[in-house]
């Protein structure tokens, strides 16, 4: 069986590089994000060899609150987390990825708040009802990359 180098590998381009753990992530999304500049959420894809796809996103006019309801055409009337896991969904679908990562950036320190409890717990259910598979999500803050942990979402 090969031996994947994963993130440690720097001649490996980016996109070629397996995200085979947690902390694969976490340096990839350092790397490419660095800190946070302002409040917005980046959506990542993971390809079907574990490898970062595209396209990245970043979203920076996501509503405060995920709970708050709203209408649409085609899905009628759902929370904001359902109608945004709902497109992620499709546009993983679209693209061809495996699963989906979110970062939440904002301004601050790495202790989880009570909007990234929020935001990451209400997607976290929207996945698993949607059936988007959600591989991670992370918090980049001033001082870097955090991965949210179940324990961090109660």
């Amino acid at each position: 069986m090969p031996h994947h180098r994963g993130m440690t590998d720097a001649t490996t381009p980016l996109k070629d590089r397996p995200l085979e753990t947690g902390e694969d992530l976490r340096s990839l999304i350092e790397l490419l994000l660095d800190r946070a500049s302002r409040r917005q959420m980046w959506l990542m894809f993971i390809d079907d060899r574990g490898c970062l796809g595209d396209p990245l996103m970043p979203m920076d006019d996501y509503p405060d609150d995920p709970t708050v309801m709203t209408r649409t055409d085609d899905l009628g009337e759902v929370d904001h987390a359902t109608l945004l896991m709902h497109r992620i969904g499709m546009l993983r679908e679209m693209t061809g990825n495996a699963a989906v990562v979110l970062v939440w950036e904002r301004l601050g320190s790495s202790v989880v708040g009570v909007e990234d409890r929020e935001w990451s717990r209400a997607m976290l259910d929207a996945a698993a009802a949607l059936d988007v598979p959600l591989r991670a999500q992370f918090v980049l803050h001033n001082r870097g990359v955090r991965a949210l942990h179940l324990g961090d979402l109660t």
